[in-house]
């Protein structure tokens, strides 16, 4: 499957200094607990509400939906959700349960018209960017080192590399990093 022939699938996700999306426990206490830029910056919520809004369906794993899926209310309303998983049996409401192969979901999300994927969740993002499938990546640097927990990315099997597009540093100390993979 080429560039032209599917969806484009971006990432955008907020990593800690070294590497990591979640304390060992899953928990995100350290990025509910991050200042949100002053309002001095023009964009407060770091460009994800212009982001969000540009996308058609958010595919996330399992992992990233079992935290979600405790939040009230929940974040992706009015917004098309997928979760990846072999393990679950079902999923709330609001989302869509999906077990089979990632490059035959990309098919049929073409198939329907589908232009944007946001694909979220580091298990979910590496499996993507094994397969070849991710465009563009924005990267949120938040300001702390966790020293350990659940890593951004893993497993992948080969050198994945990136061209800087854009690099945002705001107020409050967070740095964003947008990326281009370059197709190899």
């Amino acid at each position: 499957m080429n560039n032209n022939s599917r969806p484009k699938i971006y990432v955008f996700i907020a990593t800690s200094i070294d590497g990591y999306i979640a304390k060992k426990n899953g928990d995100l206490d350290w990025l509910t607990t991050f200042s949100p830029p002053t309002a001095t910056d023009e964009d407060k919520d770091c460009g994800y509400s212009k982001f969000i809004s540009s996308i058609d369906v958010l595919v996330m794993g399992r992992n990233s939906y079992e935290t979600v899926a405790k939040f009230d209310p929940w974040p992706y309303q009015g917004k098309r959700v997928i979760v990846i998983s072999k393990s679950l049996t079902s999923v709330c409401e609001q989302a869509e349960l999906y077990s089979g192969e990632i490059t035959h979901l990309i098919e049929k999300l073409h198939a329907e018209g589908i232009k944007h994927i946001y694909v979220d969740g580091g298990v979910t993002i590496s499996s993507f960017l094994n397969a070849n499938l991710v465009d563009e990546m924005i990267i949120s640097l938040i300001p702390v080192v966790l020293g350990s927990g659940t890593p951004l990315f893993s497993k992948i099997n080969n050198d994945k590399w990136c061209r800087l597009i854009s690099s945002q540093a705001y107020s409050n100390g967070l740095v964003q990093l947008r990326y281009n993979l370059v197709k190899q």
